[in-house]
């Protein structure tokens, strides 16, 4: 090849390899300028610094929590107060022993009304009795009976017959005594008695009120038997027996028309006299006396809770 060809072939090829160059430079700027474009792109980086420096509170409030947790453990210093909470235990040993002092009154003031009683008194046995003439219904009041008794001593229900004793009585009178009582308080009839049984118009129709048992073989001699509901014996009892009550006790009672009382019974019967309190017994000379209730609830209407009875012994 000739000298001027070389030349402009080796120029030509060096011309060649500096475009390349400047290519591979413009390039490696264009490249150098993204990556500082990109480098901007680390602004987020500040935001997401911020970030964390906004969580950064955060673990602050975690703190104000462990605050929290010191408050709480200043609770148990209130915990320490509840140890005065023996004192309500004193409070209240006190408070149960106040009540029942007073409970009773408050009782005494309600019961009344639901149970149809007071405090005053409990209940106790009762006795009534019943005669009757076969045949002959009677108005109410008192009933006598004079004759014989056909049927054996002990009760509580005699067969009578009102033909006198020793009498051989043609026509046979029918009589029936009945008496509601304890056994060991019924009368023992005697062969010939005379017997007088009250009633009294009460709440209800006619009622038990007394009754008085003599025997006509032992003339002078106190009833063999007393018994009654009320304060009062018979009639024909009076003029050898009284019947007195002495208050005990009076308890209030809403509703009702006078207060509750509880009595105990003075028993006075052929000189001899004995004082009674409600389920007490004793004897009343050559008698065996028994006061077996002797209170009022005092409920309108309401009958006496008083029984009583005075037997001869066997």
């Amino acid at each position: 090849m000739p000298r001027l060809e070389l030349a402009l072939f080796m120029f030509a090829v060096v011309a060649v390899a500096c475009a390349d160059d400047t290519t591979a430079m413009t390039s490696g700027s264009e490249a150098s300028t993204t990556a500082s474009t990109a480098g901007p792109d680390t602004t987020t980086g500040p935001t997401t610094t911020d970030a964390q420096t906004t969580t950064a509170p955060e673990p602050t409030g975690a703190s104000t929590i462990t605050t929290v947790t010191t408050a709480s453990t200043t609770e148990p210093a209130t915990t320490t107060d509840p140890v005065t909470t023996t004192d309500p235990t004193t409070a209240t040993t006190t408070d149960p022993t106040t009540p029942s002092t007073t409970e009773p009154a408050t009782v005494s003031t309600t019961d009344p009304e639901t149970t149809g009683g007071g405090v005053c008194g409990v209940e106790g046995d009762t006795v009534s009795a019943e005669l009757a003439q076969m045949g002959k219904p009677v108005a109410c009041g008192p009933l006598e009976f004079t004759g014989t008794r056909i049927s054996p001593q002990k009760g509580p229900v005699w067969q009578l017959d009102g033909c006198a004793c020793g009498d051989n009585c043609l026509i046979p009178d029918p009589w029936t005594l009945s008496v509601s009582a304890p056994a060991a308080w019924l009368p023992l009839m005697p062969a010939c008695p005379r017997i007088v049984v009250d009633r009294v118009e009460g709440f209800g129709g006619c009622q038990f009120a007394a009754i008085s048992v003599w025997d006509l073989q032992a003339p002078g001699e106190p009833a063999v038997y007393h018994a009654g509901h009320g304060l009062s014996p018979t009639q024909a009892g009076a003029a050898e027996l009284t019947v007195t009550p002495q208050s005990v006790e009076t308890c209030d009672c809403m509703g009702c028309c006078q207060p509750a009382e509880l009595w105990d019974l003075q028993f006075t019967l052929g000189g001899a006299d004995v004082t009674l309190t409600e389920g007490e017994s004793a004897p009343l000379g050559q008698r065996n006396a028994i006061n077996f209730e002797s209170h009022h609830i005092g409920l309108c209407d309401a009958p006496l809770d008083v029984h009583w009875a005075i037997r001869k012994p066997a």
